[in-house]
This record gives C-alpha cells, structure tokens and sequence, in this order.
C-alpha cells in the first residue's frame, strides 16, 4: 500500500478504530490520533502557559497524555474517546503546572482554577494555517525523537508513554531503576533543549 493509500484509508476511520491500530503498533494510526487532537493539546496549553509553565512543556505533557490516554481507554466505557482524551491531557497539564510552581515557585505563581480556564474564549480550531503549523510542529517532534533519541531512552520513553512506572519499567528492559531514571532525565533534558 501507498503511503498516501494509507494516509487516505486512516482518514476515513474512526477515532476507535485509530486507537486499535495505535494500540497494536500502528504508528501511523497514532499520528493521525495526534493530528486530531493537536488542536485541542494546544488550545489547553494556551489557557494554562499563563500559570508559569511553557509551552512546549505544556504540549509535550499533552502528547504523551495523549498516548497514555490511547493505551488505557476503554471502548465498552460510556466516554467516547475524544472525551476521554481531553480529560487525560487536561489533568496531566495541570498535575505539570503543579509540580512546575511548587515550593519555592507557589508563592510567585498563582493557578486559576480550571473552572475559570473553561470560561476562556476558545482559540480558532478550524484555522487551516494554524492546523498545518501544528501537524508540522508534530512532525518535528517526532524527527527530533527519532534523531536525537539513544535505544534506551527511545525504549524508556516508550515504557514511560504507555503508563509504566520507573520499576515496571527497569523489570521490562531488564535495566536498573537508576538507569531508567537517568535515561529518562537526559529525554527531559533533550526535549528542553530542543
């Protein structure tokens, strides 16, 4: 099959269908998932840079909540999958705004309770210049991974998207709890210099 055969045919299929295929490895399927809810990881990112965070902190908090969100929903759930979706990345934006402002950070910095950010006027999803801008940044992202990225922190990464924790992770690549951790600091670290 053609790559434009392909980008056609995910096209055509439901955000359900895409998550089976993500699920399965698929990870055409799991771009298509993100071009569709690139928006949406930005539109929130927006609300809540004004809280401290950056925003490419902001979006990178919002992909992988996104996988995370591809890996644990539940299709017999009553939420449809985009519902779903946008709570993982609301709440995992917030628990990032959260950790990022506290301690010495809390008294300088003051969140807005989501319930205000609700009441914010929504950005223009349908802007065909803003969309192609997104899917780009996206495209960047995933060559500046796929570049700068060693196996082991490649695979961390991975472990670290779909939901394991730092033990699960080590027990699963066969590597120490400390290797993971640092492996998965020297992501972060890339990921900012970037």
């Amino acid at each position: 099959m053609h790559r434009t055969d392909k980008v056609d045919e995910l096209n055509t299929l439901s955000d359900t269908e895409l998550v089976r295929r993500a699920r399965a490895g698929d990870d055409a399927a799991f771009r298509k998932l993100s071009e569709r809810c690139f928006l949406t990881i930005r539109k929130r990112a927006s609300v809540l840079v004004s809280s401290g965070a950056e925003m490419d902190d902001l979006m990178q908090e919002g992909l992988i909540a996104l996988h995370q969100a591809v890996m644990s929903y539940d299709e017999d759930g009553e939420a449809s999958f985009r519902t779903y979706s946008e709570v993982c990345i609301r709440n995992r934006m917030i628990s990032a705004v959260r950790r990022e402002n506290s301690g010495v950070h809390q008294s300088k910095v003051s969140i807005a309770p989501i319930e205000e950010a609700e009441h914010l006027p929504d950005l223009p999803e349908t802007d065909p210049q803003n969309a192609l801008i997104d899917r780009e940044s996206l495209r960047q992202l995933e060559e500046y991974l796929e570049k700068h990225l060693t196996k082991t922190e490649s695979s961390v990464l991975n472990c670290y998207l779909s939901g394991m924790t730092y033990d699960e992770t080590a027990s699963f690549l066969g590597i120490s709890r400390k290797s993971c951790d640092n492996a998965m600091q020297r992501v972060r670290r890339k990921l900012r210099e970037r």
